[in-house]
Order: structure tokens, then sequence, then C-alpha cells
């Protein structure tokens, strides 16, 4: 899903054309102070679904700070989809970030007072922020990236905090009040099952992602322990994903075959209709992880490379299970792996998956009885309200 953020070139050309670039022209650049007034605001994020859904709750709380300011968010091609799903914007700008040129031109095509650079590593985000036509530029200093000296105010960027908790610290620099979580709203596309089904998100994006992926034996034994609940599965991922899907649903017992679904390929509005409609999502770290989080689903996520820490979701509704084994939740800003890697993945029993879906379920469960009950309770209720607001 995320092609830029795996590229070996696009990292190289990044790391060492961008920081003498940014170095450059930075340091020839007076600082500005911040605009008296405010009424437009840019947001800057060129990759990235997950991180792009983590910003939902820092729209949401610009939007209350500047409620007549227009919101202009600027996507790169892989997260265009999604910013589009975000409530409060005002506009969305596709920009081509692998054309230098074309990309600045897309920056420069909307004036804004403050143009917020959400990027925690990225040369080219900075870049096109300097550019950019805004009064105003915030963006994070990241320790050992060398990207920050073109911004006006820079934020420090910590590898200690969850990553929306930097997000926040750059909107606190302007006076906002950050109360909000991520949320997606349910789109109003696409077919889901009629039965009760599980969604599996296998396929985890970004540099080796390989590395992020749960054995594939283990995917099928709970696929089969789900359709024997009688439970149906729709296995999502990118178009790129379908045939890996094939290859999984053929290693399950013909007996339950029917029950599995492929639902690679489906737009980012389909897929996020799958999720808010399933009764459980289980997934590896990536981009839908956070959908289904924002989406308020019941989630197991599966975390191994990553730091659950700095990565994980933002759910009351998840349960997080991280790799056992020492070493692991080594990623930072995502691409900082060792020459030679744990196996994290591999050392995440099947057992401890299949239990927390079973919990998740359990608690479903019980929270329809409960809801049950009091349906049943309710007709009670309402008449001795009724006889009380009568009475007076």
């Amino acid at each position: 899903m995320i092609r830029e953020r795996g590229s070996p070139t696009l990292h190289f050309l990044d790391r060492y054309a961008g920081i003498p670039a940014i170095a450059t022209l930075g340091h020839l650049r007076r600082k500005r102070a911040l605009p008296s007034k405010t009424e437009t605001i840019g947001l800057l994020r060129t990759v990235a679904i997950g991180d792009t859904v983590l910003m939902s709750a820092i729209i949401a709380d610009l939007r209350s700070a500047f409620p007549r300011a227009s919101l202009i968010f600027f996507a790169g091609p892989s997260n265009f989809e999604i910013a589009g799903m975000l409530d409060g914007l005002d506009r969305v700008v596709k920009v081509p970030i692998h054309n230098l040129a074309a990309g600045l031109r897309a920056v420069r095509s909307v004036p804004v007072d403050i143009m917020i650079d959400f990027g925690s590593w990225p040369r080219l985000d900075a870049l096109l922020t300097l550019f950019s036509r805004a009064s105003f530029t915030i963006g994070f200093r990241t320790p050992g990236q060398h990207r920050h000296y073109g911004y006006d105010l820079t934020v420090g960027h910590s590898s200690e905090v969850h990553e929306i908790e930097n997000y926040r610290q750059l909107v606190r620099a302007l006076g906002v009040e950050t109360v909000n979580g991520p949320i997606l709203r349910t789109p109003q596309v696409g077919v889901v099952p009629a039965n009760d089904y599980a969604v599996f998100h296998l396929w985890p994006g970004g540099k080796l992602s390989k590395l992020k992926q749960w054995p594939l034996e283990s995917w099928v034994r709970l696929v089969e322990e789900f359709t024997g609940w009688g439970t149906e599965v729709v296995l999502t991922g990118a178009p790129s994903d379908r045939g890996c899907n094939d290859a999984l649903i053929e290693c399950v017992p013909h007996p339950v075959r029917s029950l599995v679904r492929n639902g690679a390929g489906l737009s980012l509005q389909e897929t996020a209709a799958a999720l808010a409609h399933s009764r459980l999502v289980v997934s590896v770290n990536t981009g839908v992880m956070h959908m289904a989080a924002a989406l308020g689903v019941p989630l197991v996520a599966l975390h191994g490379p990553t730091s659950s820490k700095r990565w994980g979701p933002i759910s009351e509704k998840a349960i997080i299970v991280d790799s056992p084994l020492d070493g692991c939740g080594y990623l930072n800003l995502g691409w900082e792996y060792p020459a030679q890697p744990p196996a994290c993945m591999k050392c995440i029993s099947y057992e401890t998956v299949r239990d927390a879906c079973r919990g998740l379920l359990e608690k479903q469960k019980s929270s329809s009885h409960d809801r049950l009950a009091k349906g049943r309770q309710s007709p009670v209720l309402e008449d001795r309200t009724h006889e009380t607001v009568g009475g007076g």
C-alpha cells in the first residue's frame, strides 16, 4: 500500500540530497513570527495511512480551536484516499511526491497562514514545507534526522511516547487544547457479508515488511478456529495481496473454505465499511489496524518489530499482543532494522492470539446480553417515567 516507505532509493536520496538542501536553504531564511490572524491552516503528511488516521484526532482539535479557519490537508498518492475520509477538512490536495517540481507546485497552489509538517523524518516533507506559500511553518526537530532548519518554529520529536503525542505537541505550540482521539466515520459503501464475520489483515507495508508478518500457518489455524465457531472470515489487503490471500484460502480445509472471502483490492472506503461491520479485526501493525481502532471495532493487534508503545492502536476495544522475544519492538521511525533482526512475529503464539480473540468475542456476547436485558426492562421504566411526569 505504501510503496514510498519501502524504497531504498528514495530513502537514500531523501537523506543524502535532502539534508544538505534543507540545511543550506534553512540557514538562508529568516525566522518569522506567528500571524496575528489565522484563517487557513495547512497540514502536510505525504505518506502512511495509519499516521494519517491518527491525525484525525488533531484535525478535530484544530477545528475546535479555529472553528472559522479553513483546514487544508496536503497528502501524497498513498494517503490521499484516507485523508479524504477524515472529518473536519475543507480540502485535500494531492502532492505527487515522486516528481519534486510537480510536488512543489501542488503545495504552492494553496497559500496558508500556518503550515504544520507532521513528518518525523522525511526531508522531502520539510523541503515542501519550506517552499510552501505559508506565512508561518511548524515542524519536528527529530534527533539524528537534520530536517528542522527551515521551520519558523520547531517542536522536539520523542521516541518515548506514542506518535499521536508527538502530533499533539505540534498543535499545542499554537495554544491548541488536545482532547480528541482518532475517529473515522463508517462509510456507506461496499457490500458486507450478511452473516457474522471477522476481518483478518495479514500484510503489513513499509520497509522489510516480511519481518512484520505473522506466520501463514498461524493464520490458517485462526481461520479454521473462527469458521469452526460459525464466523465467516474476510481477508483484506492491497490489490497486490490478492494472490497471497488466495494461497491462504487454498490451505483451509474444503468444508469451511466457502466461509472465507478474499477482500484484497477493495478501496479504503470499502475496506473501512468491511471493518466497521465486522465482529472483530485481527491485524498486524499497519494502516488497517489504525483504521479499525478509529472505527471503534474490537481489535487484536499483533506487534513484533514495531513498538506498540510508539505505534499501537488507540482504542479501548483493542488488545495488543506484543512479541515475547527479547529485543523486539525496536522500530521507532519505521526503518531502524538491525543487521540480524530477531524472529519477533514467529514468537507470537497461536494460542495467545486465539485466546485474545475469544476474550473479545465473549465480552461482546456479555454486552449483548446486558443490552437485551435492559431492553426488556425499558417499557416498565418508560411507564414509570410517564407516571411521574403526569403526577406532577
